[in-house]
């Protein structure tokens, strides 16, 4: 991942079964009528510990030919939890399908598309340190345990690895959740060999919690 990047591997681009990384133009976009407001259903700011660095937060056109409504990003740079757990990088990405069927079918998915070689090396190479001479470097010796469900949402992912950059170890937590319509994809990277999955799991969980507030106060 990088630094005001606007490139997703978003699980409704492997819907299309292309595997290829969704790429959000950087023009303005704004959201059809009546779109719930997705910037509220992400991790917000004041999840975390005072001083957390927003890099990027708007709303990206979602990808054509497919069935979705907006896609909204949110990406921090240096940010900590409120307990001070220290990560170097978080992405987040909230994408609206336009009717809730597809967006379960989309997330069904998922488990064999990061279950394969495939999808993992998409996602190793969307993560990248933002500090130091291992930065722009793709990382290699990638470790991933095993997916599984994390009981966030009506439906969840979750993916922690581990990566070698310049001889360095960064740990991702990947996760995905599904309410509704609404599918949020968000990424977790932390300088050093170990991330207790318990953290990124709060987090996610925090983030449903957010989707189910906005979806319920625009029903």
């Amino acid at each position: 991942m990088r630094r005001g990047r606007h490139r997703r591997g978003t699980a409704v681009a492997f819907a299309a079964l292309t595997l290829a990384l969704a790429v959000a133009s950087a023009q303005a976009y704004a959201p059809p009528h009546g779109t719930p407001d997705l910037s509220k259903m992400t991790l917000q700011p004041g999840d975390l510990a005072r001083g957390a660095q927003v890099l990027v937060s708007a709303y990206f056109p979602p990808g054509s030919g497919l069935q979705l409504q907006a896609q909204y990003n949110r990406d921090f740079g240096s940010a900590a939890t409120s307990a001070g757990v220290r990560f170097t990088q978080i992405q987040t990405s909230i994408t609206l399908a336009k009717t809730p069927a597809f967006a379960k079918v989309v997330f069904a998915q998922l488990p064999s598309i990061y279950g394969a070689q495939s999808g993992r090396t998409i996602l190793a190479q969307e993560v990248e340190p933002l500090f130091g001479k291992g930065a722009g470097q793709t990382p290699k010796d990638a470790r991933f345990g095993k997916p599984r469900s994390i009981g966030a949402g009506q439906q969840s992912l979750f993916l922690p690895a581990t990566f070698v950059v310049a001889g360095a170890t960064v740990a991702a937590d990947f996760a995905w959740l599904r309410i509704d319509g609404v599918i949020a994809n968000l990424a977790f990277v932390a300088a050093g060999p170990k991330l207790a999955d318990a953290v990124a799991i709060g987090l996610t969980r925090t983030v449903a919690a957010h989707i189910s507030a906005v979806l319920g106060a625009a029903g």
